[in-house]
């Protein structure tokens, strides 16, 4: 019968008994000895006492020693006499090292840790420190002297993945292979280089005009520019640069002052800060370094010549690194990597606190960690200066938790001497934004200097590199062995020894951009403990693709995909239409793509140009043939083709400018045309002058006045899609004639799509003998119905997994004022959008975009990613 619920059976006799407590392993060891001998004895009647495995069942369990190729260690062997094959003349300790494999090579040279340089490869190219990092897990292209990460493997898929990291997480990309320049002398002397090559040109210490060129000089903010050729503005562009100065410390001004004028470097004056020796950075990317350079160079020299004092100008290539951090949780994952030191280990180990301006300043370290705990209300283009500790887990003695050593620092900054500081973060968080941005806005007397490094700034300290990985596992290892009590020093050298020529803490300087983004300047030697830290704490590694992704959804330039003007894009635009000339080669004739022209044929605007406002009103009408028009049938000239500039033969395909600051466009709508244009730059739609009873007077003169200007002026734009349509790279930008204008304007459902035909988009553009491509207007009557002339090109596409794509572009300035008169006319409308068609190069359709001009939603151009 069973047994009730809740009540236990009841134990039978013959059940055997519970297990003992403690286990004598040797006598259950004896008492299973005949059983494992009877199974031994079963096993071996079956194989024939025969227990070798089966030549075709082995695992190669020596594969990984060096000798696993014994036909290759006989022929050795032999080769040699008898003394094991070394030959004469040579010993055994210089045969071992000619026989070391190229991976055991490789695989040392990437556990290398140098304080400075870059590894290159045999024909002399440059490796990341995160080079085998990337190589393990992303697809490498070898680009502007350096080994750089694409992106992941595949067909360049995984945008909606990176935008969604970015929104709700945070990315790092090692822009290692931007480098600095460093300028060095007087003040006034490096201010007068800069204005030799750098548009916007920055101001001196004395201008009150703007309170940023206050902050930029004294060092506490950084600042875009775009670097041009000396004596060629506006015609022969280099490349956007980031400049920062050293924060210039007002308490040995006068001792600085006296020093060089001993040393006979440079001559200082004694009309305050204009003569004080200073020094600069110029950030140039790896594409465009070279050239800028030598530009910088002869600038100088150009400037010792006129005013005998000496700017010394030079690279800290191989020296200082710099990490990119983008997204929401940025700053979050900043705060988990980067520990600032404590009190007690700056002021005994730490020869940057030694400074006797930072003296001076009470528990200026502790200040510095909670400007780092409130990092998101710093201005935009800021500069705060840390000293942290190794983010790796360091075993040391008495080493408090990060967690602690924050709560002491907070604790500190409230009780003690800090309370007449500027940073007291008693209040709510906008009082704490408020004494932030005062620190900035005020940098003569804020008390304190955040952004000084006198580490990083000094070339001439050497930056001792972080402990090796091998010493933190041996002492790891040590560390175990005393915490089972064994004794370590049976086991080796205690690393502790080896821990004399490394450091434990690292100087770093953090960068905020504008739209969520910053940068880390720290050495170059400590970039792999803070890579692995900073991915180890949540941020996502992207490549080059995916940066240029992130700028295109955010409507940022790309350097040196959206910068059409200088010569490191056309240089890298030959290398891609190489590249896919030869992958089209590779293909049958039946399914070869229709070649397109990379890069897009700048020349084939002027065609438009020369037309004038005649593009306005189409081919059919009767105001063409009545107005002087060109036929349909005529000659496109090539105006790009004259007055050729004398620096390469890369740049000859771009005849013209890209003003990036609204005075830059001002000044040229009013040299062209008194300044009728409608654009407006860095305004928002100004109101129209009505008093004119004509304000656009303009647009009825003649086609020869209209292209008197044979130079090319465009805006950057941002195109968004009109209900329907993806832009691709290197699409063209059309405009609309007036009876398009229905198609944006009309709320009616269908409407009929303009497309053309096969054929003439396999002709449209065609390459002459010289390379150059020529526009061909089409003579069929039914095809040139729906011909439109291009206005521009589309540089960066839509970038796929967005859900607002936008697509950057660049379009012709008069011409787009040109339909803005024409679309304000006709729909009686003024807004800020123009109406343009968009075609893939290889599509047939039309597709209606908005096209918004940057300069007129923003005060400059100048950022970029």
């Amino acid at each position: 019968m069973a047994p009730e619920r809740g009540h236990p059976a009841p134990t039978s006799s013959s059940a055997p008994p519970p297990p003992p407590r403690i286990l004598n392993v040797q006598k259950f060891a004896e008492s299973r000895g005949p059983e494992l001998e009877a199974l031994h004895a079963i096993v071996s009647n079956r194989l024939g006492d025969d227990f070798r495995i089966r030549r075709s069942k082995r695992r190669r369990t020596t594969g990984h020693k060096v000798t696993r190729n014994r036909r290759v260690k006989r022929r050795k062997v032999g080769d040699g006499d008898g003394d094991g094959g070394v030959p004469e003349g040579t010993s055994a300790e210089d045969d071992r090292k000619k026989k070391v494999s190229r991976r055991t090579r490789r695989r040392f040279e990437f556990q290398k840790n140098p304080a400075s340089g870059f590894c290159t490869s045999g024909d002399g190219t440059r490796r990341l420190r995160t080079h085998l990092w990337h190589a393990k897990r992303f697809a490498m292209v070898k680009q502007w002297g350096f080994y750089l990460p694409l992106g992941l493997h595949g067909r360049g898929r995984g945008s909606r993945a990176i935008l969604k990291w970015l929104k709700y997480g945070a990315l790092i990309h090692d822009a290692s292979y931007s480098l600095p320049i460093q300028l060095e002398g007087p003040e006034d002397s490096i201010l007068a280089i800069l204005r030799m090559v750098l548009l916007p040109s920055p101001s001196g210490p004395t201008d009150i005009s703007e309170k940023h060129s206050q902050m930029v000089i004294h060092g506490v903010c950084y600042a875009y520019a775009m670097l041009y050729h000396v004596g060629n503005p506006l015609s022969h562009f280099i490349a956007p640069v980031i400049y920062m100065w050293r924060p210039f410390l007002s308490d040995d001004r006068n001792s600085v002052q006296q020093d060089d004028v001993s040393n006979g470097c440079c001559n200082s004056g004694k009309n305050g800060s204009s003569t004080s020796p200073r020094q600069l950075w110029i950030w140039l990317h790896a594409a465009a370094f070279n050239e800028g350079f030598n530009a910088l160079r002869f600038a100088c020299q150009k400037q010792m010549h006129e005013s005998g004092k000496c700017v010394s100008c030079f690279t800290l290539e191989g020296h200082i690194a710099r990490l990119e951090i983008m997204g929401s949780k940025a700053i979050q994952v900043l705060q988990k990597t980067l520990h600032p030191l404590t009190e007690s280990c700056s002021t005994s180990d730490h020869s940057e606190l030694t400074h006797p301006y930072l003296i001076a300043s009470t528990n200026s370290q502790l200040q510095k960690a909670c400007v780092l705990n409130r990092a998101e209300h710093l201005p935009s283009h800021a500069i705060l200066s840390l000293t942290v500790d190794d983010p790796r887990d360091l075993p040391s003695k008495g080493a408090e938790p990060a967690s602690e050593a924050h709560n002491r620092l907070e604790s500190n900054l409230q009780e003690e001497d800090i309370r007449n500081s500027s940073l007291l973060v008693s209040g709510e968080s906008a009082k704490n934004e408020d004494k932030l941005l005062s620190l900035w806005s005020e940098p003569e007397t804020s008390g304190i200097f955040l952004s000084d490094s006198r580490s990083l700034w000094d070339s001439s300290d050497k930056m001792s590199p972080p402990i090796p990985e091998n010493v933190l596992c041996t002492e790891k290892h040590h560390r175990r062995l005393k915490f089972f009590h064994f004794d370590p020093t049976n086991y080796g050298m205690p690393a502790t020894e080896a821990k004399d020529d490394f450091s434990q803490s690292c100087p770093v300087l953090l960068l905020k951009h504008a739209k969520q983004g910053w940068s880390i300047i720290l050495p170059l030697s400590w970039i792999k403990p803070f890579w692995m830290s900073l991915i180890l704490h949540g941020a996502h590694v992207i490549g080059l693709r995916e940066r240029r992704w992130i700028a295109c959804n955010s409507g940022l330039p790309s350097f040196p995909f959206d910068f059409p003007d200088c010569k490191a894009y056309m240089s890298f635009m030959a290398n891609e239409a190489s590249s896919f000339d030869r992958a089209a080669e590779l293909r049958p004739l039946a399914v070869r793509p229709v070649k397109v022209p990379v890069p897009p044929p700048w020349d084939c605007i002027m065609s438009t140009v020369g037309k004038g406002p005649f593009i306005l009103k189409g081919f059919q009408t009767q105001d063409v043939q009545g107005s002087g028009g060109v036929a349909p049938e005529c000659s496109l000239v090539n105006l790009a083709s004259q007055n050729v500039g004398t620096l390469d033969q890369a740049t000859a395909s771009f005849q013209g400018f890209i003003p990036r600051t609204p005075k830059i466009l001002k000044e040229y709508l009013e040299k062209i045309c008194d300044g009728k244009f409608l654009l407006f730059p860095s305004m928002a739609m100004m109101e129209k002058d009505f008093s004119d009873p004509n304000p656009f007077n303009w647009v009825t003169r003649s086609d020869h006045q209209m292209s008197a200007d044979k130079e090319l002026c465009l805006v950057r734009i941002l195109l968004h899609a009109y209900k329907e349509g993806v832009f691709e790279e290197g699409a063209v930008v059309c405009a609309p004639i007036l009876t398009d204008l229905s198609q944006w304007t009309s709320r009616s459902e269908e409407q009929e799509q303009l497309t053309v035909t096969q054929s003439f988009v396999r002709s449209c553009f065609t390459q002459q003998d010289s390379g150059k491509w020529k526009l061909q207007v089409p003579e069929d009557p039914s095809a040139l119905h729906s011909f439109r002339w291009p206005i521009g090109f589309v540089t960066s596409g839509f970038v796929y997994g967005s859900s607002k794509p936008v697509a950057v572009a660049f379009c012709e300035a008069k011409l787009l004022a040109m339909l803005r008169v024409q679309q304000w006319n006709q729909t009686q409308e003024t807004r800020p959008e123009i109406f343009v068609w968009v075609r893939n190069m290889r599509s047939t359709a039309y597709r209606r975009a908005l096209a918004t001009i940057v300069l007129e939603q923003q005060k400059e151009d100048l950022e970029f990613l």
